[in-house]
């Protein structure tokens, strides 16, 4: 009788001890229950907002995409005027990669509605953003430049043609000519030379400056080689084979 009075009091008080604890819980949840709520919406939202975030940065750039594409059709279709206004709308409106992009095309476009000036401009416009990153800038001084060619001076092209510039190549291209156009055929031969002789220009641009030194009369030493009085190569070669 003893074990069953002792077994049933056991139970009791392990059910006072849950109730116990049950009624701690529940002092608690509602002690500090707005705060778990608030803590968990706090999670809920902010995830939710990273989502949104994403999502609508997506559909931003699919809608500059589709801008984009539809100003390109413009010009495939040869209405460059009408292309050149609506690449010119997405640069203005965009803050990604699209921007750049429009510009240049939007420079392309003009070039070819016959607007000389406003390429330009557009081309000044990229190179003036400091909001572009430098590579992008310096490529809207380059086709500036390559575009106003007769007025552009060698001196202009230093800082593009320099040895840690990425358009280095394209950039000591356009000096030489800007080095012909000015009269200076010494030193326009000197840059190509050094073109064609750097194994890191660029296959198709090296053959451009080998093509056009050639046609100038090849490097500066050319000229010493074949100045009068000079002795040729050839010749000193027979001479030295002739028995003494």
């Amino acid at each position: 009788m003893r074990g069953r009075g002792s077994s049933q009091a056991d139970e009791f008080i392990r059910e006072v001890d849950e109730a116990v604890r049950q009624d701690r819980w529940l002092k608690l949840g509602r002690q500090y229950g707005a705060y778990v709520i608030a803590a968990a919406l706090a999670v809920v939202i902010g995830t939710a907002a990273g989502v949104g975030w994403r999502a609508w940065q997506e559909s931003q750039r699919q809608a500059e995409a589709e801008r984009y594409m539809a100003a390109a059709e413009l010009l495939r279709q040869n209405r460059p005027a009408e292309a050149a206004e609506a690449f010119a709308a997405l640069a203005r409106d965009s803050d990604s990669g699209y921007a750049v992009l429009a510009r240049l095309q939007a420079a392309q476009a003009l070039g070819r509605a016959g607007d000389a000036a406003a390429k330009v401009g557009m081309l000044d416009q990229l190179a003036a953003d400091d909001a572009t990153a430098a590579l992008y800038r310096d490529l809207g001084e380059l086709l500036a430049a390559q575009q106003q060619l007769g007025e552009t001076s060698p001196d202009e092209l230093a800082k593009l043609a320099a040895a840690d510039s990425p358009w280095r190549y394209s950039a000591l291209e356009l000096s030489a000519l800007a080095q012909l156009r000015a009269g200076d055929t010494a030193a326009a031969r000197a840059t190509l030379a050094g073109l064609v002789d750097d194994p890191r220009t660029p296959p198709d641009l090296g053959r451009r400056a080998a093509e056009l030194l050639s046609a100038l009369g090849g490097p500066p030493d050319a000229d010493v080689a074949g100045a009068p009085g000079a002795p040729d190569a050839a010749q000193d070669q027979e001479a030295e084979a002739k028995p003494q």
